[in-house]
């Protein structure tokens, strides 16, 4: 174990421990609630939550208490529990791991000195109660109102972490929530978008904060556009005027933009090998240092982001939460995202072993992060209730172990994507060649 891990992990390990004012802010009613001995300790319900109860919660309960040599209590029992804990304290605990994770990685991985940074949607379904689609919106089809939400991730593609998750209904666009977070974001980063994305207020508030962007656009969006298109050349330098919708939104958004100003921004043509052609959108204006190519090469790493969602979906289950309350859900949609980072932490902290395992193989290789998560699910405890010497000296156990699960990439050729739709509970339906692990 590297010494960034552990100093991550140990990061983690001291959240739970609040302070008055933090029992204020993230218990309810904090001058009852967690301070009776109860085998439901304020520590191990945060632990049962962060490590995603998919299974019936009575078997979980039983799984969990009997590692700790305890009698496992009811299912009323915990839910009256988790009931005491309000979201914000799994929303920040998320929020810790995606900041700590900077922090303690110094070798975190960067293209130029420059994190890679995806900025994507996807719409989740939640448990049909009326309760919880008041709390975060419906989405409707010819035939009913489904309980479901936005969610609006911002993902590092070299490093596999969430940075930020934005929840929102189906009503708001998800550009209208991705421009306030610009002001947010790291400077040294390269941010990268796709079609839902297009338009000139991005670059705008990209410029503004110091931060680059890629954007692809439609071929027919302007006239700039579709004189680009039509002239063949690689790249051009244009100079467009912020007006229109993109001044209004961003003047809505409190952004004060200038009616009309100029921007000088910079046209890519990318060509697929099905000759269909792609026009990308940045504000990369040096034509040396930023090849063409390259910027094309940089928006086909995007693909990562999916690659994150399909897994937060298919192999942590996102769609299976073990509540049917506004709090519940949200705390197990925040503690999801922590779990992905964790994850992400220790495989990353592998990366080296991994190479050197396999440097003489015919394929590259990568870790299962579907075995490994439900390796992790089962080691989690143990950061959190155990002694210091005892979770390092299981960590390191894990770790090892972590290496053992490992999958080639096979070079395949291109195929047409085929879209399923996916109902309900559906959309934690595993991917061919996997099973459920957690």
């Amino acid at each position: 174990m590297t010494n960034a891990l552990t100093r991550f992990l140990t990061l983690l390990r001291s959240f739970p421990d609040l302070t008055e004012e933090q029992r204020a802010q993230y218990i309810v009613d904090p001058h009852r609630r967690f301070t009776r001995s109860s085998p439901l300790t304020f520590r191990r319900t945060v632990a049962f939550i962060l490590q995603l109860v998919r299974k019936s919660t009575a078997v979980e309960l039983h799984d969990f208490f009997g590692y700790l040599g305890l009698a496992p209590v009811t299912k009323s029992a915990f839910a009256q529990r988790r009931r005491a804990i309000r979201p914000a304290f799994f929303r920040d605990f998320f929020h810790r791991s995606a900041e700590g994770f900077y922090t303690c990685f110094k070798h975190a991985r960067r293209w130029r000195s420059r994190l890679l940074i995806a900025v994507d949607g996807t719409g989740q379904t939640l448990p049909r109660e009326g309760w919880i689609g008041e709390a975060f919106g419906f989405h409707q089809n010819q035939h009913d109102n489904v309980p479901s939400t936005r969610i609006l991730l911002t993902y590092d593609l070299l490093n596999r972490i969430i940075l930020r998750a934005d929840l929102h209904t189906q009503k708001s666009g998800e550009i209208r929530h991705a421009y306030p977070n610009v002001e947010r974001f790291p400077q040294d980063a390269i941010y990268i978008y796709d079609r839902g994305y297009a338009g000139y207020g991005l670059p705008f508030l990209h410029r503004r904060h110091g931060s680059d962007c890629i954007i692809r656009l439609p071929i027919d969006m302007s006239p700039e556009v579709r004189d680009f298109v039509r002239s063949g050349e690689p790249d051009r330098l244009i100079t467009v005027e912020l007006k229109d919708r993109a001044y209004r939104t961003l003047r809505d958004l409190g952004q004060q933009p200038v009616w009309r100003q100029p921007l000088e921004l910079r046209l890519v043509r990318v060509e697929l090998s099905t000759g269909e052609v792609e026009v990308l959108l940045t504000t990369l204006m040096h034509r040396r240092r930023f090849h063409h190519r390259r910027i094309g090469e940089l928006y086909g790493l995007r693909w990562g982001v999916e690659t994150g969602i399909s897994h937060l979906k298919s192999f942590l289950q996102l769609a299976l939460t073990s509540a049917y309350t506004q709090p519940g859900v949200e705390q197990d949609l925040w503690s999801t995202f922590w779990f992905y980072n964790v994850q992400s932490a220790c495989l990353l902290d592998r990366e080296l072993v991994k190479q050197a395992r396999t440097k003489d193989r015919q394929y590259s290789y990568r870790i299962n992060r579907n075995v490994t998560a439900g390796l992790i699910k089962r080691w989690l405890p143990t950061l959190f209730l155990d002694g210091v010497r005892r979770w390092r000296a299981r960590t390191k156990v894990l770790l090892d172990e972590l290496v053992h699960h490992l999958e080639p990439y096979r070079p395949r050729p291109s195929r047409v994507r085929i879209r399923r739709i996916m109902r309900s509970q559906d959309r934690h339906v595993y991917e061919p060649n996997y099973r459920s692990a957690l």
